[in-house]
């Protein structure tokens, strides 16, 4: 079985666009004027006005310049002015299954990001469409396998909803985007492709964030027919 997989840079201008708050200009990624990515679509304007980093984030051991941290405990900060906080990354353990599409969930991270302007977080509230959005708050990208056992190409967004232990929903309709790359290019027929999500932990979840529950949206061919509904929730171990 063939499997394809996303390169670590998607994710990261995906994160940029929402855990940081940044640039997603015509496929060109930027952290502090530096360019990076040119695989991305889609355009968010350009600020004007770029952010100082202070010299006190120049000077930390922890400080990570013109990248997303991978390191625990590492951070960086955007030109729109986040800071952005590598809390958590681990591997997670979960597999669902709907008729002939198949998900196994992969890894976790957790980003504590915090808006330093207004501007910065005016972004952040408008692209995950959560308008009381904290200055200070904690996103997680959640990776995942989809395996596609059929004879056709699959479209799909991805993660249908992600909630956890208070209730607290995160659909695409606010909190959860979705990479695009399933529901642009798609899964191949009798291949594997990583997907990925981003979602808003509030503040509330982020205090006892052991298990979080995930569905993943239904499949449809080229023609537009549903190929699997969505998933039935599953509980997940953080």
């Amino acid at each position: 079985m063939k499997k394809s997989t996303m390169y670590f840079a998607f994710s990261t201008v995906l994160l940029i666009l929402i855990g940081v708050g940044y640039v997603w200009m015509q496929g060109d990624l930027s952290i502090n004027g530096q360019t990076g990515d040119n695989k991305r679509r889609g355009k968010v304007s350009e600020s004007s006005v770029v952010y100082d980093v202070p010299k006190s984030d120049l000077k930390s051991k922890n400080f990570v310049k013109n990248a997303m941290p991978t390191q625990t405990g590492d951070y960086t900060v955007t030109r729109q002015g986040v800071r952005v906080r590598l809390a958590e990354d681990k591997p997670l353990k979960g597999e669902v299954t709907s008729g002939p599409v198949s998900y196994k969930l992969r890894r976790i991270q957790l980003l504590e990001n915090e808006a330093r302007t207004g501007e910065a977080q005016n972004v952040v509230r408008k692209t995950l469409n959560t308008p009381d959005l904290p200055k200070n708050y904690t996103a997680a990208e959640i990776h995942y396998d989809i395996t596609n056992n059929t004879n056709q190409t699959i479209l799909t967004d991805g993660v249908a909803t992600v909630s956890y232990g208070y209730k607290d929903v995160m659909t695409t309709l606010g909190g959860l985007i979705n990479g695009a790359e399933l529901s642009n290019e798609g899964v191949a027929p009798g291949s594997t492709q990583e997907g990925y999500a981003i979602v808003w932990v509030p503040k509330q979840s982020v205090k006892d964030f052991k298990t979080f529950n995930i569905e993943f949206a239904s499949t449809y061919n080229a023609d537009g027919r549903e190929v699997s509904e969505k998933t039935s929730k599953i509980k997940v171990n953080v």
